[in-house]
């Protein structure tokens, strides 16, 4: 049986002929297993309550991730992590998956030193809101500008990156 759960704002909606519940502590109960694709704090809202009723959980937010007690998974990299769950696995960020899919063949191979690593972010990372504003904007009047100045400083999905690929790839000392 699948259920799908949402926020209230999206709850008696339908998705390919299901219906979309309000995700809610005692909506969570009885499930075997719970896909969570929501933010960090409805994450580390709802995700005890699925666990407490003895679910599976596997958590896209970056709620859980640097736990210790928490496997991070990419399953082709350290999937045997995933056997480790005291019922909860996280999911990475979205450019440290396909950053420790290239890494892992060349630490077994040749072990690694330190890793360089730029990423991108397109305006989606802002939300369903700013990408309807760009896409509802005439392109000429795109505001391209990034809203961040580089001072040598760390960026939040920097240090994300660098965290979980160190985990991920069991290197809490790599540089990168």
């Amino acid at each position: 049986d699948v259920h799908l759960l949402a926020s209230a704002r999206s709850a008696g909606s339908e998705v390919r002929g299901l219906r979309v519940e309000e995700a809610t502590p005692e909506t969570l109960a009885g499930f075997d297993v719970c896909f969570f694709s929501v933010g960090s704090k409805a994450s580390r809202e709802l995700v005890p309550h699925a666990l407490k009723s003895g679910a599976l959980c596997v958590d896209k937010s970056e709620a859980f991730r640097l736990e210790p007690d928490v496997p991070l998974v990419v399953p082709e990299v350290n999937g045997e992590r995933a056997l480790e769950h005291g019922g909860l696995i996280a999911n990475p960020n979205c450019s440290t998956i396909p950053l420790t899919l290239v890494l892992k063949p060349l630490l077994d191979a040749a072990g690694l030193r330190s890793v360089r690593v730029a990423t991108y972010q397109s305006v989606s990372g802002k939300g369903a809101q700013r990408l309807q504003q760009l896409l509802d904007e005439p392109p000429a009047e795109h505001d391209l500008s990034a809203d961040w100045s580089f001072d040598g400083d760390e960026f939040d999905e920097e240090s994300k990156i660098r965290d979980e690929a160190r985990k991920i790839l069991e290197l809490p000392e790599l540089p990168i």
